[in-house]
């Protein structure tokens, strides 16, 4: 996706500069066609990228609860050596340290497997809706006569004057496809 980006900004600054040698496909009527396309938007927008945040933030929440149960475990520990550090000494008290040292650690890496499997999901999910929507916008580029389709959320646009914002459309027509 970067070196699409990459890509993109690079004619679109030849484009800018007024290169005359540039050959491009023109629309029906001759003149050259541009559109942009909100990704970030459609990502959000489309039925399936609804469904996946709505799957997301229902495995996140049960991640959240598990992981609240060892915090409350490790809280519960930290508050019961504090109470027995002061009476304890020697083996029992180097034991109930190690105990919440173990526990702390398993928080730790607790945590981080949530953080990298949510992350997993949600790179996963996205993808495949992302390449759904690139096909989508291939599709209505050549339909339509478009000479060229920036995607608008990639920081590359910074400026656009006579460019059509086909985001909708691309979410309508990817709900339709996914049916």
């Amino acid at each position: 996706m970067f070196k699409k980006a990459v890509g993109i900004i690079a004619l679109a600054g030849l484009m800018a500069l007024g290169v005359s040698s540039l050959k491009a496909e023109t629309s029906p009527n001759g003149k050259m066609r541009f559109g942009m396309v909100d990704f970030q938007k459609a990502l959000y927008e489309t039925n399936e990228g609804k469904r996946a945040e709505a799957s997301l933030n229902a495995a996140m929440n049960e991640k959240k609860k598990k992981f609240d149960i060892l915090r409350g475990e490790l809280d519960a520990m930290k508050t019961d050596f504090e109470k027995q550090r002061l009476v304890l000494s020697g083996q029992p008290l180097e034991e109930k340290k190690q105990a919440l040292q173990k526990k702390l650690i398993e928080v730790e890496q607790t945590g981080a497997s949530y953080e990298q499997d949510l992350g997993n999901k949600k790179a996963d999910a996205l993808k495949k809706i992302l390449t759904g929507l690139q096909g989508v916008v291939q599709d209505i580029g050549q339909k339509e006569g478009f000479t060229l389709i920036f995607e608008k959320s990639g920081g590359g646009v910074l400026f656009s004057s006579g460019a059509e914002d086909i985001t909708d459309r691309v979410i309508k027509a990817y709900n339709a496809s996914a049916k």
